[in-house]
């Protein structure tokens, strides 16, 4: 692999972004966000896992209300627990992303051991 990064191809550097684990926003009628539009993080697996479950949490509540008021309410309820959930995954991944760009192959090791899913 080094070999490959030494005398391969010209190396491009691709910024990882994420937003905080802790991100949410104040609840607005007739708006909300899923996937990496609500929890863009380290590019693991969870994000687009996560998208998917929401995208099915979220028609689910909105197929059971019978009526604006009814529907805001189950959509306010829905954020909280995606944002729950989501928190939780940025916090496993952005430890994923620190093992896997560790220079050091101990301190990547040690870190497998910091966080565990639920």
């Amino acid at each position: 692999m080094l070999d490959l990064l030494r005398h391969g191809s010209t190396f491009v550097h691709r910024p990882v972004h994420a937003l905080p684990e802790s991100h949410t926003w104040a609840h607005v009628p007739g708006v909300t966000l899923l996937g990496d539009a609500a929890h863009l993080m380290p590019p693991l697996g969870a994000g687009a896992n996560l998208a998917m479950v929401e995208g099915a949490e979220l028609a689910e509540a909105v197929a059971a209300a019978s009526g604006s008021a009814e529907l805001d309410e189950a959509v306010r309820v829905f954020e909280e627990r995606m944002w729950a959930r989501a928190g939780q995954w940025a916090g496993i991944t952005e430890a994923g992303l620190r093992r896997l760009v560790s220079p050091d192959p101990a301190e990547a090791l040690a870190l497998f051991d910091e966080v565990q899913p639920a």
